[in-house]
C-alpha cells in the first residue's frame, strides 16, 4: 500500500462479499487482509486483494467448502496423516531442539526441518536437516552400517594401505 492512499478494496462489494473492515492481521508477505461479510453464509471471512479481485471463495464458508475438507491447515493434515503428529507437536519439537537439526545442529531458516521417523515402527524420532535425514535413509537406519561408516572415516583404507606398505 502506498503511503497516503486508501486500501484498494476498502468499500468493495461484489456477488460474494461485502468488505466491512480491514483486519489487524496481515498476510506473511505483508499484504492487507480485509474482513468481509459472506453473502452466502453471513459470517465474516478474512480475504486478501487477490481473493476479492478473482472472486475466490473462502474455504471457511460452510456453503462452499469441499465435502472432504478436514478443517486442518494443509501442513497439519499432511503431518497427521504421514507421521501421526500435529503441527503443534512439530512446532514444540522444533523449539525443544532449538530449531536445529538433531544431528549436525544446522538451522536452516529457509526450509523446515524434516520429520525423521522409523520406517519399521513409524515412530517419530526427531527433526533433521535434509542432508542428515537423507544420509540416515541411505544407510537404511542401520546402526551397524553407520558404525562401519564412522570406522571408515576414522581409519581410511588408504591410510592403512600407506601404513602397511611403509614397512
Amino acid at each position: 500500500m502506498t503511503a497516503g492512499q486508501p486500501p484498494k478494496y476498502e468499500n468493495y462489494e461484489d456477488g460474494l462479499y461485502k468488505v466491512v473492515g480491514i483486519s489487524d492481521k496481515m498476510e506473511k508477505n505483508g499484504a492487507l487482509l480485509y474482513e468481509c461479510e459472506c453473502k452466502s453464509c453471513g459470517k465474516n471471512h478474512l480475504r486478501n486483494a487477490k481473493h476479492l479481485k478473482q472472486q475466490i471463495r473462502s474455504r471457511e464458508c460452510d456453503d462452499y467448502r469441499s465435502s472432504n475438507w478436514s478443517g486442518l491447515e494443509r501442513n497439519d493434515a499432511i503431518m497427521r496423516r504421514k507421521y501421526g503428529i500435529t503441527q503443534a507437536e512439530y512446532d514444540g519439537l522444533s523449539e525443544f531442539q532449538g530449531h536445529q537439526c538433531a544431528i549436525c545442529g544446522k538451522d536452516d531458516v529457509y526450509r523446515a526441518l524434516d520429520i525423521d521417523h522409523s520406517h519399521n515402527t513409524g515412530e517419530v524420532r526427531g527433526l533433521l536437516c535434509t542432508n542428515c535425514n537423507t544420509a540416515l535413509g541411505r544407510f537404511n537406519d542401520s546402526i551397524e552400517g553407520l558404525e562401519k561408516a564412522l570406522y571408515y572415516l576414522k581409519n581410511t583404507p588408504f591410510d592403512e594401505f600407506k601404513y602397511t606398505n611403509a614397512r
